[in-house]
């Protein structure tokens, strides 16, 4: 059985929407051999998400949807009435949630690249992940690599902690670390609810252990 992976897309052109669902199904459809036999357990889900007025209410939406990756149009004002873009949008998520996948779609990759600060990695340009193969090849297989690269990193994440639990106590290290590790879990998970790294810092240890208490719910409900 397929492995599914749902990926968000956010664009203000129901048309569009229309094209990046249909070539995320198509997935290795053309792709070498070689990248469709490793990349075959596999599977994209497309997702569409409401464009609205308020940036946090889309946030809610990734959140509440259970994203494993999003798709952003840069321009979101072609049909709808916005005042951010998408790269805005893709940054304050990136806050929200640790290490999560996100690609920025343009046909304005000048104007992207001069007005905004934002990695070349994941901008890709739309009309060629319309019209070329190779392109959409490399973005549906970007997108697998980079939520199987979020996962793992999640799961090393949780067996050092797993293993330092019982040490808690032990020495501020120790302590430090599982701080430290409990911050990037929440902002993986559920980053909206995270406590700040700054008043964990200043827990006594008799709060550190409703801290490990709480991190315990946390593992057990992935």
């Amino acid at each position: 059985m397929k492995q599914k992976f749902k990926v968000g897309i956010l664009d203000d052109d129901s048309s569009k929407i229309t094209q990046i669902i249909t070539m995320l199904l198509y997935g290795m459809l053309g792709a070498s051999p070689e990248k469709k036999a490793r990349y075959k357990d596999y599977e994209l889900i497309p997702y569409e998400i409401k464009l609205q007025e308020d940036i946090q209410d889309i946030i809610s939406e990734v959140f509440e949807q259970k994203l494993d990756c999003i798709l952003i149009d840069y321009k979101l004002s072609s049909y709808a009435i916005t005042d951010f873009t998408g790269v805005e949008i893709a940054k304050i998520l990136g806050e929200e949630i640790y290490d999560f996948p996100i690609f920025i779609l343009t046909s304005y990759e000048d104007d992207l690249f001069t007005k905004e600060i934002y990695n070349a990695y994941q901008v890709f340009d739309f009309d060629r992940y319309l019209t070329e193969p190779a392109e959409r090849i490399e973005l549906n297989c970007k997108i697998i690599e980079q939520i199987l690269k979020s996962t793992k990193q999640r799961e090393q994440w949780e067996k050092e902690i797993v293993k330092l639990l019982p040490l808690s106590g032990k020495s501020e290290e120790i302590d430090s670390r599982i701080l430290e590790l409990d911050n990037k879990l929440e902002r993986s998970i559920s980053g909206k609810y995270s406590i700040s790294k700054k008043i964990k810092k200043d827990l006594n240890t008799n709060k550190l252990n409703e801290l490990i208490d709480r991190i315990d719910d946390i593992l057990g409900e992935d």
